[in-house]
């Protein structure tokens, strides 16, 4: 299946644990893991499935002998106690979350309860590791004692079984045919009076002996037991852990039907890696107990697309939010030429406009020095008047009012003198000190031959002026009005935006008073935007350097998580600016690429000029 750059998706959905009778007890199945709800990304293909099955998982109680072989042929067989080792970490495994006793006996020349049934695990430990080696094997007597332990000491209804453990070597090894065959006969009936109590008889084999295997063989598979024979004792404690004492043969896993795959199973617990394609995956848990009885469970895994990280970036001043950390001024420039009369959505692209700013100098905050310049707006079209711009109200803070009466007075006339326009500005801005920046609102382009990409340009000897330019009410995206303005808004590092509609305009205007930041990848930029815009930028996850085009300009390194939201926030608070990060969950939706009507134009990384006390920081 397809590998994503990001994180793969998953999206685990599953109920309770499902059940089935058994004559040992209840048939269970849980998958664990992957948990209810759980959402991950991942570049892999495949995921690991754990659970547990077992035919007691669903009783109360669980009462277990460990019959132990301690003849004296135990110092050649396992010289180092390996079988010790197994035994503890056997039960170590047992099933947390059933009231499990434990006991022990041993057995030689004859047999001992050396530990009644208990809850105490660290006792049966203590037990295990104490037992000696000594004497001949009388399996059928340890298999009595244990039978009697439970007889006498095992609760009504608790799951009953025994693990018996032997090297085979039989006290009458040496014997007659007659008294190995009376030996077999003994431990038959012990045999027989186990299924008479319902008691399990889990047998493990350290050796080769064909005579004892055969034995131990015969007594678990009727008692509905296991058989495991190792020949190494150094295999012994895995070997303990492999008896099925949970009474489960095997538990297989398979994905949409696939071939099965054989889980790994250690007492109750099962564990396997499985594939995943994209989409929905119905992974299925089949155990099979061992003498027959199947249960299933079934969850559902999502594989979708990686999710996008979201990055917003904010500013505020002395506490306020601002669309600057530094001083700023914007002017803005609105085309007042015959054309505004055209018509919008039935009404005349010029009242929408006007509408539109109106609405604008309510939000913009005080802090923003503005100026208004306009063109064509002062004589007929008819008089091809290609000087007809003016500045209507000069660059200040507390001017709103005066620069919403000078649009509602200005009426759509003249021609479009958009290079002679912005030669003006220069002139506009030439006592102010911080940022500075164009919007240019129109919807035509140059008719007086001049070359406002040429202006925009020499605009810049000033230092940064970016013209953002919003095509308002074009006829279509793909005609020259648009690559014309588009080339204005390049030629001055500035953004070009097509607005249709007030919302449109409005968004637009939002987008572009506040300071520009650019969002870098390498040595490219991948998005751009403004203070105060309130934009969430979707990117995949990945190391990133947003690049504020302040002054001085600054620049901070930060790292971003697919479905998380980083909020990058400015502070300035008495002339200083201090930043910070916040963190929080961001709803699933896949990367986007810049919406159609919004063209960039970034500037070269050598341009930014971030100056040596601003040196990136990691947020």
């Amino acid at each position: 299946m397809k590998n994503f750059s990001l994180s793969l998706l998953l999206l685990a959905v599953f109920g309770g644990v499902a059940a089935a009778a058994d004559s040992q007890g209840i048939l269970q199945v849980e998958i664990k893991s992957p948990a209810p709800d759980l959402v991950l990304s991942s570049a892999e293909s495949w995921i690991d499935v754990r659970g547990s099955a077992s035919t007691f998982g669903g009783m109360k109680q669980l009462d277990l002998f460990l019959v132990m072989d301690t003849s004296s042929s135990l110092r050649a067989s396992d010289p180092e106690d390996q079988r010790l080792d197994g035994a503890i970490r056997l039960v170590e495994s047992l099933p947390a979350r059933s009231d499990t006793r434990v006991g022990i006996v041993e057995f030689d020349t004859s047999s001992e309860l050396i530990l009644p049934l208990t809850s105490d695990r660290a006792a049966v430990i203590h037990a295990l590791r104490n037992l000696d080696r000594s004497g001949s094997t009388d399996l059928a007597g340890g298999i009595r004692t244990a039978l009697s332990g439970l007889e006498n000491g095992g609760r009504p209804g608790a799951v009953a079984m025994m693990l018996v453990f032997t090297d085979g070597k039989s006290k009458r090894q040496g014997g007659s045919k007659a008294s190995r065959e009376s030996e077999a006969r003994a431990v038959r009936r012990a045999m027989q009076r186990a299924k008479t109590q319902g008691v399990a008889i889990h047998a493990l084999l350290l050796g080769s002996d064909p005579r004892g295997g055969q034995l131990l063989r015969e007594i678990a598979y009727a008692t509905h037991g296991s058989f495991v024979q190792v020949r190494d004792p150094k295999s012994l404690p895995q070997a303990f852990l492999n008896l099925r004492t949970a009474g489960v043969d095997h538990v297989s896993l398979w994905v949409d039907g696939s071939p099965p795959i054989e889980a790994r199973l250690i007492g109750s617990s099962f564990s396997a890696r499985v594939p995943l394609h994209e989409g929905v995956n119905e992974i299925v848990a089949t155990a099979t107990s061992l003498h027959g009885v199947t249960r299933q469970r079934t969850i559902r895994v999502v594989v979708r697309e990686p999710g996008c990280a979201e990055l917003q970036v904010e500013a505020r001043r002395d506490g306020i939010p601002a669309l600057s950390v530094s001083n700023r001024a914007v002017e803005i420039v609105i085309d007042a030429s015959r054309s505004m009369w055209g018509r919008m959505q039935g009404r005349p692209k010029m009242s929408i406009a006007k509408e539109t700013m109106d609405a604008a100098l309510e939000w913009l905050p005080e802090d923003l020095e503005l100026s208004l310049r306009a063109y064509g707006n002062a004589n007929p079209s008819e008089q091809h008047d290609c000087r007809d711009s003016e500045l209507l109200v000069g660059l200040a803070r507390n001017n709103r009012d005066r620069i919403r009466e000078a649009i509602a007075g200005l009426r759509p006339n003249g021609q479009t003198p958009i290079a002679f326009a912005l030669e003006q500005i220069a002139a506009d801005f030439s006592d102010y000190r911080g940022e500075r920046a164009v919007i240019l609102v129109t919807d035509g382009i140059e008719s007086c031959a001049g070359d406002p990409v040429a202006a925009a340009r020499e605009l810049q000897e000033l230092g940064s002026v970016p013209v953002h330019v919003i095509g308002f009410g074009l006829s279509s995206d793909e005609d020259e009005d648009v690559r014309s303005l588009q080339a204005i808004a390049a030629a001055s590092g500035g953004r070009f935006v097509t607005a249709g509609s007030a919302q449109e305009l409005r968004e637009a205007i939002g987008a572009m008073v506040g300071t520009p930041f650019q969002v870098w990848s390498g040595e490219r930029s991948v998005a751009r935007g403004a203070l105060g815009s309130e934009e969430r930028i979707r990117l995949p996850g990945g190391d990133y350097v947003v690049r504020l085009e302040s002054l001085p300009p600054r620049q901070f390194q930060v790292r971003l998580s697919g479905e998380e939201r980083l909020t990058l926030a400015f502070e300035r608070d008495q002339g200083k600016v201090s930043q910070h990060a916040r963190r929080s969950p961001a709803e699933y939706a896949t990367c986007e690429a810049p919406a159609d009507r919004e063209f960039l134009a970034p500037a070269a990384p050598d341009e930014i000029g971030v100056i040596d006390e601003f040196a990136p920081e990691s947020l």
